[in-house]
């Protein structure tokens, strides 16, 4: 994701300005990503986010180029005192109102889907309908939703998974999507599940530690996060109200045991089969399905 090289032609000064915006951007985005807080299961979350933040930032310095005119500091005088106590009570006045809004419609949003769960309709992306939903949340944060003492937090992964396919069939990503339509994607993941819920809310479902975790990350849209514990009881609820689970076959690669695996289940049991990397893992990455984009 980073620039290719300046060429040599470029006046220096303006070359020197544009490589100096660009760090003190760079430089602002690790910074908030360092005072954000994180939790262990927001790794993945937080990768997306850093992802998104330096490609946005590559853009930015992109389109502004290097022959962008420095401007020395224009210094626009002070306001007077009434002036200043004036705009300050109005500032705290307006923060104030528009939090009160921002509370009221998310409390509003978050009644109203608490009280009606049979509202919450649940789209799963399907494999070739990536690009579809990645044009249309490029721009999305990703917040993971707090873990709880609900099943979905807690079963082992391979029973989660084999009840998702009896509910929702084949995941969005995984060994056989990527030898399907091909996606820049992570083999130390095991399975991703996106869903688009009531045609507005994007939601992200994916393993922890491959067959050997317990429970699943749900992430949502940072603009929704105050009814993601709802869509996860509401998830976990409908997975394990329904019969299952059903056969399914994936593949891991687990960062922490250097080990590839053939994991799923057969109709009878689970199964969790160390193997060779697959050919397939060579495959050439198609930029256009990176999730920040």
């Amino acid at each position: 994701m980073g620039h290719g090289a300046r060429g040599s032609g470029f006046g220096g000064g303006s070359w020197l300005a544009s490589r100096r915006r660009f760090a003190a951007a760079s430089a602002l985005c690790g910074l908030i990503l360092a005072c954000a807080p994180g939790v262990r299961s927001q790794g993945v979350v937080e990768l997306l986010q850093r992802q998104r933040i330096e490609a946005r930032v590559a853009e930015i310095a992109a389109d502004l180029g290097p022959d962008v005119a420095v401007r020395a500091p224009r210094r626009l005088g002070e306001a007077d005192p009434f002036t200043a106590a004036f705009l300050g009570v109005e500032a705290r006045r307006q923060a104030a109102r528009d939090s009160a809004a921002a509370a009221q419609a998310a409390q509003n949003r978050l009644d109203s889907l608490a009280g009606r769960p049979d509202r919450l309709v649940w789209a799963k992306v399907e494999p070739d309908a990536q690009g579809a939903f990645l044009a249309r949340y490029r721009e999305v944060f990703w917040r993971a939703s707090d873990p709880r003492r609900l099943a979905l937090d807690t079963t082992a992964t391979p029973l989660i998974r084999g009840r998702l396919q009896g509910v929702f069939g084949r995941p969005t990503r995984n060994a056989d999507a990527l030898r399907q339509v091909g996606y820049t994607g992570n083999e130390f993941v095991q399975f991703e599940y996106w869903f688009v819920v009531n045609d507005s809310i994007p939601v992200l479902l994916l393993d922890l530690d491959g067959p050997f975790g317990r429970g699943l990350l749900l992430a949502g849209s940072e603009e929704f996060a105050d009814v993601l514990p709802v869509l996860k009881a509401n998830l976990s609820d409908r997975l394990f109200a329904a019969t299952g689970p059903d056969p399914f076959v994936d593949y891991y690669h687990s960062f922490e045991r250097r080990q590839w695996y053939r994991t799923g289940y057969n109709g009878t049991e689970f199964f969790t089969v160390p193997i060779r990397a697959p050919g397939w893992v060579q495959s050439r990455a198609v930029d256009r399905w990176v999730i920040h984009r």
